[in-house]
């Protein structure tokens, strides 16, 4: 399915401007913020397809993979805001690692251990 390969395409570039947004600092950070904020759009489209084909087969995952996906995507804006105000904690960070990490291997399982 060519929507896997957008989806996790996506996601890996999603990686790393979160990354570089976190590490760099004002004008730099903004840059990355924004593209990251457009990385959104295609993983939302991408993961709406693959929620249509795996949530009538796999209801409860298929959901929870879709809550957590958003949950990733919510804790990044909250992540941006606070560092845009200068008060970003570890426990945000941290969250946002567990979440992803969890999103990360629901959605291998959903896929079957397929990367690519």
């Amino acid at each position: 399915m060519i929507y896997i390969n957008i989806h996790l395409i996506s996601w890996i570039l999603l990686i790393i401007s979160t990354v570089l947004a976190f590490i760099l600092k004002n004008k730099s950070s903004i840059v990355f913020q924004m593209i990251t904020r457009v990385l959104y759009i295609p993983i939302l489209i991408s993961g709406f397809m693959l929620a249509l084909y795996r949530v009538p087969r796999e209801p409860v995952l298929g959901s929870l993979k879709v809550i957590l996906g958003l949950a990733v995507i919510a804790l990044l804006e909250i992540g941006f805001a606070r560092k845009n105000h200068k008060n970003l904690s570890a426990n945000i960070l941290w969250t946002l690692g567990i979440v992803f990490v969890l999103t990360s291997l629901l959605g291998l399982v959903l896929a079957g251990w397929y990367f690519f």
